[in-house]
């Protein structure tokens, strides 16, 4: 039960495990919205996007609205050379979308307000696009 606003901050330790007595893996509130949220968009994935038909229904015209609003930002920020870029922007657009569509319920926590969060998804980024056009760098330039 919150009895502050800003007690949504506070990572309260759910399940704690500790390995060879000094190693300690917690399952702590950030991490159940985190779950929530990449369940969902599995879900939005693996059961809404196989079955797209040629006249769209209710889902797949907010998806389609979505996808293009993706499309037309790359094109008018990127280029057409952006494209290639779509489905990662895509997909971390639509995660950051459910994380603060999450956090507007009551008592939600709002997971991009957390530095972890944010440094985790920037370092992967980042560390991967590194690793990309050093192994791709011939083909680049």
């Amino acid at each position: 039960m919150f009895f502050s606003p800003l007690e949504q901050f506070d990572t309260v330790p759910l399940l704690s495990l500790t390995f060879l007595g000094y190693a300690d893996i917690s399952f702590t509130s950030v991490l159940v919205p985190l779950i929530i949220v990449l369940l969902f968009m599995s879900a939005i994935y693996l059961l809404i996007f196989p079955f797209f038909n040629l006249v769209p229904n209710f889902w797949q015209f907010c998806f389609e609205s979505l996808y293009l609003f993706m499309l037309d930002l790359i094109d008018q920020q990127i280029g057409s050379k952006g494209f290639v870029y779509l489905p990662l922007l895509f997909s971390l657009f639509f995660f950051v979308l459910s994380c603060n569509l999450l956090s507007m319920s009551p008592f939600g926590i709002a997971l991009t307000s957390h530095l972890i969060i944010i440094l985790f998804i920037s370092l992967s980024l980042g560390i991967s696009n590194f690793f990309l056009v050093y192994m791709y760098m011939e083909y680049l330039f």
